[in-house]
């Protein structure tokens, strides 16, 4: 029935990209109360549901100019504030990421191995529950690099992309609550006072 779509969506790589960017968009500005997944997550999910309808090819070369054009975008937003955080508060600023690095791979690391993940899922599962994009894109280059048959390096590298997906909402949503509900009770601290203090 919908055969015209997945030829459409094949034949056209460039336009499915930007379908799913559009969708993204489009889903993730909606609100419900307070909450709303945003263009990163919509998009995401714009994604895997794209993929229900077709496995459209996208080139080595465009994966790689888009994962540089992601990694440019975020260095060039926050560089310059990072230059100065580091500058008045170092140590801190070192160690909350050491920390974060740390535990996040240590418990993806346990959670693969006790769901009994390949190297796709897990590769996923840390990129997604830490919202960490950068890690999706050196994962599938190093399963790009592994001595395996090229149909399970892509089976691989399309799990990357699923756990990501799945994962990257409650790695979004959870980091949010901890911060802004689990947090502050542990530490016995009201964030809105602290903010009008500040």
């Amino acid at each position: 029935m919908l055969d015209w779509l997945e030829r459409f969506l094949i034949a056209y790589p460039e336009l499915t990209l930007y379908l799913a960017i559009a969708i993204g968009y489009y889903v993730g500005g909606f609100k419900f109360g307070t909450f709303s997944l945003g263009p990163v997550t919509g998009s995401l999910f714009a994604g895997i549901l794209i993929g229900q309808f077709a496995e459209v090819p996208v080139s080595a070369t465009a994966k790689a100019y888009l994962f540089l054009l992601f990694l440019f975008g975020i260095g060039y937003s926050v560089g310059p504030q990072f230059l100065q955080t580091l500058r008045n508060d170092g140590m801190k600023s070192v160690a909350l990421p050491v920390v974060c690095s740390t535990v996040g791979l240590a418990a993806a690391y346990i959670v693969s191995r006790f769901l009994g993940l390949d190297a796709g899922y897990s590769a996923g599962l840390l990129s997604g529950a830490l919202t960490q994009s950068p890690a999706m894109g050196t994962a599938t280059e190093a399963i790009a690099g592994l001595p395996l048959p090229a149909q399970e390096r892509a089976l691989l590298v399309a799990h990357v992309a699923v756990a990501d997906a799945v994962c990257y909402l409650f790695g979004a949503v959870g980091a949010i609550w901890f911060c802004s509900v689990l947090g502050p009770k542990l530490l016995g601290v009201d964030p809105e006072a602290e903010a009008k203090q500040l």
